[in-house]
């Protein structure tokens, strides 16, 4: 597409990773556009929420386990997140919960602080590059200002979190990043984009 938004793909294999996570504290219902390759990543919530929310009529394809009030961060949080409420992406700073995550069949991704090039590779110094094992690089917008080296040395898939507001600033790192995080409304911006390039045909 011309637009460099992703459409659904005719098949999905479990523990994929969507093009597209929409950011939700889990309070509120979020679903997915139509006819764009989205998925919701559950944040910054407590385990009530969490749960409630993957009962739901949009449950979750994604949780950032290490920010979730009383969830522990270990074996049995895991095996819970992944097994009992069948989240099959796990974001973690933690590279025994990813490897887990991996070892279950689920797909981990393994936090990496890019606030400056020090961090970047102080992060990426403790990476497990594990086969299966990818990266949430924070903030995501810094991806689009990486050396390629520097983009070269990121275990993929590469989810790119953070400060992605606009719609310019979504496909650029769509086009760096195997997927990106963004709020709600600008992924309904992405989905009318998809939409009205689809209407140009």
């Amino acid at each position: 597409m011309s637009c460099g938004v992703p459409p659904v793909p005719e098949t999905v294999a479990p523990g994929r990773l969507p093009s597209i996570l929409i950011a939700s504290d889990g309070h509120h219902a979020v679903h997915a556009p139509p006819g764009v390759d989205c998925g919701v990543l559950v944040r910054d919530t407590d385990l009530a929420t969490l749960v409630h929310r993957a009962a739901s009529d949009c449950p979750p394809q994604a949780v950032d386990i290490d920010s979730i009030a009383g969830l522990g961060s270990d074996d049995y949080a895991l095996d819970f997140v992944t097994g009992r409420l069948a989240v099959p992406i796990i974001l973690t700073r933690r590279p025994q919960l990813a490897a887990r995550a991996v070892e279950r069949g689920n797909l981990g991704l393994l936090h990496v602080f890019a606030y400056d090039s020090t961090g970047l590779h102080r992060s990426l110094e403790g990476h497990s590059r594990t086969e299966g094992i990818g990266s949430v690089v924070t903030p995501g917008l810094v991806i689009l200002h990486l050396r390629d080296d520097e983009l070269a040395a990121i275990p993929r898939p590469i989810l790119a979190y953070g400060l992605i507001d606009d719609v310019e600033d979504a496909r650029a790192c769509l086009g760096v990043a195997d997927a990106i995080v963004v709020r709600p409304g600008l992924a309904a911006k992405l989905a009318a984009e998809l939409e009205g390039a689809g209407a140009q045909r």
